[in-house]
């Protein structure tokens, strides 16, 4: 029986800089493989073929795609074996236990010298290009996210704090109950979406297919929900349950899903850029409003849509840099696929297809 297919982000442009939690995966996977090479389609390929074939062995495959090529794969983990394949090369991950659990494959050598230099000045300019488009879409994101931190502000001076505090205590006694295991918790962490060059975007649908209580957050922003859900992760831990977080793709700092697998139970913040609603037929689907809590006065409601506007335009600004982050991007890519040695590439990989017991 054939297994299934998950599917996140691998990375986020953030206000912060790139996010990636290659590393924290790192940690969680028993082995991991440390795929070194230029970036070509050839490396992404190679990554769903790797998924395809744990599928068919019946395991669930967790693909992570790159945030400005839609059909790109940048890793893939198999659950149940515990595998990591990442192309590690842009990411600053580095094999620190090599000789037990870390493993590594370089590529480079499958590239023809010749072609190379053919494309070398094309190559650096294409290269250039890149991270100039990539550093003037990430200080858009910046200062969108502190346009959005003046707009907490206002919404926090409105929110009835107490009442929300109570609120989430109930939810607390409603999800857990008496529930106390006999082992330590575990945490993981995922990525929920990113900006691409079409707009935010997300997986959300993908993470929670099989998740049969899945909390809609409702409010504002500033009014608690990043710090709602890092507090039910970690009474969730302390009680000996596991918890994953799912981190927001615009504000590195913030969480916008938690999961704990062991009660099939989710709660996410689903306001914009990604609203959802209980869909039909979903029976645990709910909503989780804390916006009653906030009160906005006529003063606040006049400051926010002047945040609001500048907010907008900023994200317009920074979607405008990705498009043409990924247009260099894939010239880069382009360029060094003709350079590829197709015979070298299927001597290097034939290792990789080893079959598995589950």
């Amino acid at each position: 029986m054939n297994g299934n297919v998950t599917y996140y982000f691998g990375h986020a442009l953030t206000g912060q800089g790139v996010k990636h939690l290659y590393k924290e995966m790192m940690e969680e996977a028993e082995l991991v493989y440390f795929l070194q090479g230029a970036s070509t389609s050839k490396g992404s390929e190679l990554l769903k073929e790797l998924g395809y074939f744990y599928v068919k062995q019946g395991f669930a495959v967790e693909w992570f795609k790159h945030a400005l090529l839609e059909e790109v794969v940048e890793a893939v983990y198999v659950k149940g074996c515990n595998r990591l394949y990442v192309w590690a090369s842009e990411w600053d991950i580095e094999p620190t236990l090599l000789g037990t659990k870390h493993r590594v494959m370089s590529f480079y050598d499958c590239l023809e010298d010749a072609q190379l230099e053919k494309i070398g000045e094309q190559l650096a300019n294409a290269v250039q290009e890149r991270t100039a488009w990539r550093d003037k879409c990430i200080a858009k994101l910046n200062q969108a996210i502190k346009l959005h931190d003046n707009w907490e502000v206002v919404t926090q001076s409105c929110m009835n704090w107490q009442a929300l505090n109570e609120q989430v205590e109930n939810l607390k006694s409603e999800v857990f109950q008496s529930i106390v295991l006999n082992k330590t918790g575990e945490r993981t962490h995922r990525l929920l979406g990113t900006l691409t060059p079409r707009g935010a975007e997300n997986t959300v649908e993908s993470i929670t297919k099989n998740i049969s209580t899945r909390l809609m957050i409702k409010g504002k922003p500033g009014t608690g929900k990043s710090s709602l859900m890092k507090g039910l992760a970690d009474e969730a831990n302390a009680r000996g349950l596991d918890a994953q977080i799912v981190w927001c793709g615009l504000d590195a700092g913030s969480v916008d899903m938690v999961i704990i697998p062991e009660l099939n139970f989710c709660i996410f913040d689903s306001t914009e850029p990604h609203i959802f609603n209980p869909q039909d037929g979903r029976l645990g689907d709910k909503i989780f409003d804390i916006g009653q809590h906030c009160a906005l006065t006529e003063e606040a409601e006049l400051a926010i849509a002047e945040v609001r506007a500048c907010y907008k335009e900023a994200m317009q600004d920074a979607m405008g840099y990705s498009k043409r982050y990924a247009e260099a991007e894939y010239t880069v890519r382009r360029l060094l696929d003709h350079c590829l040695s197709a015979s070298l590439w299927r001597e290097k990989t034939a290792s990789l297809f080893e079959r598995l017991t589950k």
